[in-house]
């Protein structure tokens, strides 16, 4: 709606162009962005040194390079010895099961012999 007033007043801000202008200061937002960023440094180095700390006690104990391979060797020696009683059960199986078979072929040769000998 147009002004009623004679001789209205001409607005100055109406002519002029406008920039958004920032409510702080350049070095106050970079000093807030620096806080940021060493506040983010700081938790990932506490982050990180904790992390460390933690996994040292699940490290293995420090133990001689003699000790060790006499462990190896000892761990070998049993794993060596369960592979031949393996071996061992694994051939007494087949020959009982080879055994079993034989006895069971026989059997049903003795019954199918004995029904005709008792048929008659």
């Amino acid at each position: 709606m147009a002004d009623a007033r004679r001789f209205a007043r001409q607005r100055r801000d109406a002519q002029r162009e406008f920039e958004l202008q920032p409510v702080r200061s350049r070095a106050w937002r970079w000093g807030v962005a620096l806080a940021w960023t060493v506040a983010a440094a700081s938790a990932g180095a506490g982050l990180a040194a904790w992390a460390l700390h933690a996994g040292d006690a699940g490290q293995c104990p420090a133990v001689e390079p003699d000790v060790l391979q006499t462990r190896l060797s000892n761990v070998e020696l049993a794993l060596e010895q369960e592979r031949a009683e393996r071996s061992a059960l694994q051939k007494a199986a087949d020959a009982a099961q080879a055994e079993t078979a034989k006895l069971q072929a026989e059997l049903v040769f003795m019954r199918n012999h004995g029904a005709r000998s008792n048929a008659r």
